[in-house]
């Protein structure tokens, strides 16, 4: 009698081995690509579509019509030397993609962040009055791979925000030949260009390195969104690399 009890629990651990595992989802699912165009005016007085290191920094504001994304106020950027007061787009991971928006100048410049992996892993583009041969730091496309931002493009190019106006900015990336390209206004021709292959897939963000201004009218297209950033090797003492820093730019 014990022995035939010894086979029906053995039946029944088989039996629930065989079904929790008809429930198990790989980890390594491939994600699922998709085309998404995303646009966002800010008429609608929410910010929830968005993702802010400082959620009290960011308002909306209005002008008649035109409503805008307004940063209240810069934050010192982090060390390693780079930025951190940007907002992304919440949810949406690109790899090559074209961004359009407007922005406006407060202080001498503003950024756009792209193909964003986390805090030490980023690329983007300068935008300011000063031309980088003046501020080796402004005004061109800048990558953070690890530790502080270096330059990769741009430095004899004339100011992408002379004024403080509204500029229209573009910004190109195709993954697949490696090209990231930034036009102003209504040019034709890119006002930065560089080929890097360091960071296929990330979010996209508008900000400030250490300045403030407004952004409006953004306009997202992917044809494939739902990647996933690649692994990273993020630095021993990450966690250590966060204090701001009292410097000029």
């Amino acid at each position: 009698m014990r022995k035939i009890d010894g086979w029906k629990a053995l039946l029944l651990a088989l039996l629930a081995a065989a079904f929790l595992g008809s429930l198990t989802i790989p980890s390594s699912a491939a994600p699922v690509i998709r085309h998404i165009e995303y646009n966002e005016d800010f008429s609608s007085g929410a910010l929830d579509r968005w993702q802010f290191p400082y959620p009290e920094d960011w308002v909306i504001g209005t002008e008649g019509p035109l409503h805008f994304l307004h940063m209240l106020r810069n934050r010192e950027p982090l060390v390693p030397r780079r930025p951190v007061q940007f907002a992304r787009i919440k949810g949406i991971n690109v790899g090559s993609f074209t961004f359009r928006t407007e922005m406006r100048r407060e202080g001498r410049s503003l950024l756009i962040v792209f193909n964003y992996v986390d805090t030490l892993h980023f690329y983007y583009t300068h935008l300011s009055v000063d031309p980088g041969a003046k501020v080796d730091v402004h005004n061109g496309i800048f990558i953070v791979d690890g530790g502080a931002r270096r330059r990769i493009a741009g430095l004899e190019a004339s100011p992408v925000l002379p004024d403080k106006n509204w500029h229209k900015v573009r910004v190109q990336r195709d993954i697949n030949a490696g090209t990231i390209q930034v036009f102003a206004d209504t040019e034709t021709e890119p006002r930065f260009t560089v080929i890097d292959h360091t960071f296929n897939c990330g979010q996209v963000g508008l900000g400030s390195f250490d300045e403030t201004g407004d952004f409006a009218n953004v306009r997202l297209i992917s044809n494939d969104a739902g990647c996933q950033p690649g692994a990273v090797l993020r630095p021993a003492n990450a966690d250590q690399l966060s204090s701001p820093v009292q410097k000029d730019k």
